[in-house]
């Protein structure tokens, strides 16, 4: 069952990379909006 918790961290991984880059995009997003 080692490969069900690899593949769980894995994707855990990449879903925690996912929103924080969508995180960081709409900071920015929201600081030209303000800039304006």
């Amino acid at each position: 069952m080692w490969y069900f918790a690899w593949i769980l961290g894995t994707l855990m991984a990449c879903f925690f990379a996912i929103i924080t880059a969508m995180a960081i995009e709409n900071r920015e997003t929201k600081a030209a909006q303000d800039g304006k």
